[in-house]
């Protein structure tokens, strides 16, 4: 099952890598993380998704307090959580394809970033389960690059 847990940091170095290492020293798997600036001047808020069972959560959800840099962990519940990851995507597209392309990143709610003669290049937000669908529609065109934030999530 999967779970989002938001941690809130302090912003030095070292202060990711001791919170990966203590997936990856016990084995388990983070699907995402995503870090950056949060409301507190000098902390960091880190999203990070995991799966497994109710047990492993407490276990990591424990381990994740004991950590010197952390201020803050909280296993964010699907019903009260606002999340969203963003998408940044360059299709190869000429002047054939282009109004295609065009009509597809409109559908989806989408923002053109760039557009050249060979490609275009777009962002789209949402969840990970629409992001997926956005990818396997564009995946009709040639990929050049595509790149995932990975799920950021707040409390409602």
């Amino acid at each position: 099952m999967k779970h989002v847990i938001s941690v809130l940091v302090e912003d030095r170095i070292g202060a990711l890598a001791r919170v990966v290492e203590l997936f990856t020293s016990r084995g388990y798997n983070l699907e995402s993380v995503c870090t950056g600036e949060c409301e507190r001047k000098g902390v960091h808020r880190m999203t990070l998704v995991t799966t497994g069972d109710d047990d492993k959560i407490r276990l990591i959800l424990k381990l994740l307090k004991n950590i010197v840099y952390v201020w803050e962990v909280r296993h964010l519940k699907p019903h009260q959580t606002i999340s969203l990851e963003l998408m940044l995507v360059k299709v190869q597209a000429g002047v054939a394809q282009r109004t295609q392309v065009l009509t597809l990143v409109q559908a989806y709610q989408g923002n053109l970033i760039e557009m050249n003669h060979e490609s275009v290049t777009f962002e789209i937000a949402g969840s990970a389960s629409k992001l997926d669908g956005v990818a396997e529609v564009f995946s009709e065109f040639t990929i050049l690059e595509m790149a995932r934030t990975g799920e950021a999530a707040i409390h409602k």
